[in-house]
């Protein structure tokens, strides 16, 4: 599960995105389909998904949270 991302673009700007913050839910890498995608709450509006295609993105970086089992 991605916790924060920071996502560098080829025109120079950068997104940063983080659970919990600023209502997002999720956020997930879909390496085949080529997207990165970050999506928030749902709200009286409806549900914001945010598409970045893999091409316009020139550095990724991000925190993977890793949830423990005790069963293990």
């Amino acid at each position: 599960m991605i916790d924060r991302i920071e996502v560098s673009m080829i025109n120079e700007s950068v997104h940063n995105f983080r659970k919990g913050e600023f209502g997002v839910e999720s956020i997930e890498i879909h390496e085949k389909r080529g997207l990165i995608e970050i999506i928030y709450g749902a709200q009286e509006t409806g549900r914001k998904i945010v598409l970045i295609p893999m091409q316009n993105v020139e550095k990724c970086e991000f925190t993977d949270k890793y949830v423990s089992s005790e069963n293990e």
